[in-house]
């Protein structure tokens, strides 16, 4: 077949190599020939201190978390939490002289021959009768409902007035010389607490021919492939530890889902606000939010607060402004991040770590979590520990491809809220900062 293009005027590289020809000394092909030169290999992070991306999971770890200790096989999960009677109450409605019954918070303390104390007027009364279901319609001479019938007459008892929400005490009972012992009572624990164990799980693909290329460093290796995610999915369990909010649904394509409740919703009863105009945060009102975390019998004998870097610098100044610091701030190796030590007005110690990266960018770095090792409870899934799944292509796909998951499941239960808390705000800095925020240039 005749061709009406000549030799000469084809494209040279369509017919054969390019030959070696002459060129000026002063110009060199670099894209082509001069390497590219970096200071480390280009995956490398330069870091004094390499943070640790896991914080929270790690110090979970730390607190025997290991979701293995409680394997179920129930999605739901339920606990109660039962505390020391402390028996003291307080009167919801005035006392006056002339009374022989008041109405106080907690009228399953007292039994018939109790006796009930008045610290702050030095009062002493017998318990008569406890009617904690309101039958008997008592009321004071004010006409207000009452719980308790009280002889005010016995051991030269003085009757004065007491104010309402006074502190009292149920005393010890009495019984006389031909008397019998008073009925005694027991604690029964609160209203059950539940949550679900949330089934997470991705997957990662990469060719065969890429999974055996030679590469210059790490980036681009099945290795690395596999850590990013593992790195990234443990970073998404932190936050839903935190964060996480209960439900279950059936949905069309995936049966049933559950959702797990993080710790912040399970500590809605205590949170402590601390920023604003006239910012609150001084030392003595986080101290105070502290000590009172430590008044339940289920308490650990001291805290870790996680916090993001902001709040993590406002409570280490006040902190020291006050010299409440006792161990200043330095990396722990165990958990791969700052820390420091302080002790509240009640001599409490509270480590306070930071936590850059679940509680980062402008609307968490100044949140902060109190937690105690002794009220966390984390929990799996009967088969759904967490773990690698590896070559879970279909075989003929599988000649060219390589798919890897990684599954598990979690959920975590504050067994007892009062002995952990949520503090939130902060200082604002007066100088804006390059911090770290939503990443950018993201592959597929």
């Amino acid at each position: 077949m005749d061709s009406m293009m000549t030799f000469q005027s084809l494209p040279e590289s369509t017919i054969n190599p390019s030959k070696t020809g002459a060129q000026a000394t002063s110009a060199y092909d670099t894209s082509s020939f001069r390497p590219m030169a970096w200071i480390d290999r280009p995956e490398d992070i330069r870091m004094q201190q390499k943070e640790n991306d896991e914080v929270l999971y790690t110090l979970l770890q730390q607190f025997a978390f290991d979701p293995a200790q409680t394997t179920l096989g129930n999605p739901r999960v339920n606990w109660r939490v039962d505390n020391r009677l402390n028996l003291i109450t307080y009167l919801t409605v005035a006392l006056a002289a002339a009374d022989t019954y008041t109405n106080v918070a907690e009228p399953g303390m007292f039994k018939p021959g109790y006796t009930l104390i008045d610290p702050s007027s030095g009062q002493l009364m017998v318990v008569d009768e406890v009617d904690s279901a309101y039958a008997k319609s008592w009321k004071n001479t004010a006409v207000e409902a009452c719980n308790l019938k009280l002889d005010r007459t016995v051991y030269n008892n003085q009757s004065r007035a007491i104010a309402a929400n006074s502190e009292v005490f149920a005393g010890l009972p009495i019984m006389g010389e031909t008397g019998t012992p008073k009925e005694g009572l027991t604690t029964a624990p609160g209203d059950p607490f539940y949550n679900f164990i949330q089934l997470f799980g991705l997957y990662t693909q990469m060719t065969q021919m890429q999974k055996n290329s030679i590469m210059t460093g790490t980036f681009g290796t099945h290795t690395h492939l596999i850590e990013t995610n593992w790195s990234m999915l443990m970073q998404q369990v932190q936050r839903q530890i935190l964060f996480g909010r209960r439900g279950t649904d059936n949905t069309t394509n995936e049966g049933q889902t559950y959702m797990m409740n993080g710790l912040i919703p399970q500590l809605t009863d205590n949170v402590l606000t601390v920023s604003g105009v006239g910012n609150s945060l001084i030392y003595e009102n986080v101290s105070d939010f502290w000590d009172g975390l430590f008044e339940s019998a289920n308490t650990a004998m001291q805290k870790k607060h996680i916090c993001g870097e902001l709040q993590f610098m406002n409570f280490l100044n006040t902190a020291r402004q006050v010299g409440a610091v006792v161990e200043e701030p330095a990396i722990n190796p165990a958990i791969g991040a700052s820390q420091f030590s302080v002790v509240t007005g009640g001599g409490k110690r509270v480590e306070v770590i930071k936590d850059r990266f679940s509680l980062q960018g402008k609307n968490l770095s100044d949140w902060g979590v109190t937690l105690d090792e002794n009220n966390i409870q984390t929990f799996e899934y009967a088969g759904f520990g967490l773990k690698l799944l590896e070559d879970m292509d279909i075989p003929l796909q599988a000649i060219t491809r390589k798919t890897d998951a990684i599954v598990g499941s979690v959920s975590v239960a504050a067994i007892d809220p009062d002995t952990m808390g949520v503090i939130k705000g902060g200082s604002n800095r007066a100088v804006r900062r390059n911090e770290l925020g939503p990443l950018t240039g993201l592959n597929d």
